[in-house]
């Protein structure tokens, strides 16, 4: 959500302004080892615009990095994507985009500070021995590409449904750890994003995520509800608001933030519920979202929401 380049392709330019720029950051809050730690970046905008044709192209650049563990197991991933944006409709209320990304994934990880269990003796740990595990690879750079498109609706000036389907992993990278090697499936993802106006000043933003990867998916839904100061009728000076979701069967995730002008400030905690194994139950992460759009056009409308595709 506060990463829309890397939630779909297809939102590569959608936004009012120049370009757009999102960092985050997240870590666990306790850990059995060395707590996870991911840094994103996405930067975005549109290189073609339209005003006759009402369409737009959009670039964008996609960074993240993962470290965790004692091991040091890193994954950084660097990718491009590219979209095509269109109005629809008489008052241009519906919008379509598709687009498409790909890049490379680079995991790497430290062999000689894993610690294996034919090194410990009565319980104590004995680095002299010599494990008799081979890692034949313990680098991997793999190709990645992927595809994704969306829908949106905006009936009035106080809500707006976004719609959206994408696909990762779509030429199953071969992926390698030890001697082993695998291709990975691909993962299949939808979202649903809104702001329904409740009030002049309130307004609902409900929120759904899903994925799916061969056996395994992921199900993430809540709601936001964001507070509005005003300078006039047509300006937003700042708004601010918060958040509960639920991961199903994994996590409660609270949710704050703040827009003051062209920026805007997250912060967001998961609290693990999952029965998964001790070590991992009432063990959460804590994640850093600050995202900034150069040169918003100014608002000639009621509300805070911008339209993203009114660009020229």
């Amino acid at each position: 959500y506060e990463q829309p380049v890397s939630l779909n392709p297809a939102l590569s330019g959608a936004f009012d302004g120049i370009f757009r720029a999102a960092a985050t950051y997240r870590t666990q809050w306790s850990s059995v080892t060395k707590p996870f730690q991911t840094f994103g970046f996405d930067i975005d905008g549109a290189i073609y615009k339209n005003n006759r044709r009402q369409e737009l192209i959009g670039l964008g650049g996609i960074f993240n990095t993962d470290k965790a563990g004692d091991v040091g197991y890193t994954s950084f991933q660097a990718l491009v994507s590219l979209s095509y944006i269109k109005y629809l409709g008489r008052h241009g209320r519906h919008k379509i985009g598709i687009g498409g990304y790909g890049g490379f994934i680079n995991n790497v990880f430290d062999y000689y500070a894993a610690h294996w269990d034919e090194q410990f003796v009565n319980g104590m740990y004995n680095p002299n021995i010599v494990p008799s595990d081979i890692f034949a690879n313990d680098k991997q750079f793999l190709f990645d590409c992927g595809a994704g498109m969306f829908w949106s609706f905006t009936p009035n000036k106080s809500n707006t449904f976004q719609l959206g389907a994408s696909a990762s992993h779509l030429n199953r990278p071969t992926d390698a750890f030890g001697t082993d090697f695998s291709r990975l499936p691909i993962k299949y993802n939808l979202h649903f994003l809104s702001r329904i106006g409740l009030a002049r000043d309130i307004a609902l933003e409900p929120l759904l995520y899903a994925s799916w990867q061969r056996e395994f998916s992921e199900y993430t839904f809540g709601s936001n509800i964001e507070f509005f100061q005003r300078k006039n009728s047509y300006t937003t000076l700042f708004s601010f608001g918060g958040g509960i979701f639920y991961r199903w069967n994994d996590a409660v995730v609270a949710n704050f933030f703040f827009d003051w002008q062209n920026l805007r400030l997250g912060i967001s905690y998961d609290l693990n519920v999952s029965p998964f194994v001790i070590a991992t139950h009432v063990r959460g992460g804590i994640e850093f979202a600050l995202s900034y759009v150069f040169k918003r056009k100014t608002i000639t409308r009621l509300g805070k929401e911008p339209c993203p595709y009114n660009l020229m």
